[in-house]
């Protein structure tokens, strides 16, 4: 009998802990991922980023967020940052805050017009902006796995500082949960390669000061010789 209520008591807590496995993350992860820096000194000067308007290529499928969902669910994912590292602006206020300045309603626009205006205005309100464009393929249910990129460009150049992409597992459910898991992980990465890029920066700089002063130790040397 006690063997009994023991495997029965095994049974639940296994449940149990199965059910918060599955609670804090996606069944299978979100996929691999890749990042490059192409601007570090850029990178470090980020304090403020915006969230750009989003890119599709390809279809939807049944169940995937529309677009202009996007964006929304890319805030969602700075909830990551629990320490506050940068300060994000979502593309709706940014929309408004140039609304009030220029009386230009990008939200109303095309999107080639929309996004010129965005570029021309973006750097008053942020360090730099994240475009993310989502690859479906070409065809519904073609078998393509789910590309997503994020670009992050310097608000005043328009130069791209990092890049990352996220290809998401091919049986991965194209849902808002995933596409929320997926941006926390971009900007996970994100604040990462930036505290990354300001390590890198102070080893460097005491590496020169080192590199320096025993310069002018060695220039005092040699001119303490010709004295002599």
């Amino acid at each position: 009998m006690k063997r009994g209520l023991q495997l029965v008591l095994m049974l639940c807590v296994f449940l149990l802990g199965t059910q918060v496995s599955f609670a804090g993350g996606l069944l299978g992860g979100t996929g691999v991922s890749d990042a490059r820096v192409y601007d570090s000194e850029g990178l470090i000067k980020i304090q403020t980023l915006a969230i750009a308007d989003s890119i599709y290529n390809g279809p939807t499928s049944e169940g995937e967020p529309e677009i202009d969902d996007i964006p929304e669910i890319l805030m969602n994912g700075t909830l990551v940052d629990k320490k506050n590292v940068l300060n994000y602006i979502s593309y709706r206020e940014v929309c408004q805050n140039i609304k009030i300045a220029r009386h230009i309603d990008i939200l109303r626009l095309d999107s080639r017009k929309a996004f010129k205006e965005y570029k021309n205005n973006i750097g008053l309100y942020a360090d730099a902006y994240v475009i993310t464009t989502i690859s479906n393929g070409t065809s519904m249910n073609d078998g393509t796995r789910l590309n997503v990129f994020f670009d992050v460009y310097d608000a005043r150049t328009n130069k791209i500082v990092y890049a990352y992409r996220k290809l998401a597992p091919k049986s991965a459910v194209r849902d808002s949960l995933l596409y929320t898991e997926i941006a926390k992980d971009f900007f996970s990465d994100f604040i990462d390669a930036q505290k990354q890029a300001i390590e890198d920066k102070e080893k460097e700089d005491k590496a020169i000061l080192k590199l320096e002063k025993e310069e002018a130790k060695k220039a005092a040397k040699e001119a303490a010789k010709e004295v002599k």
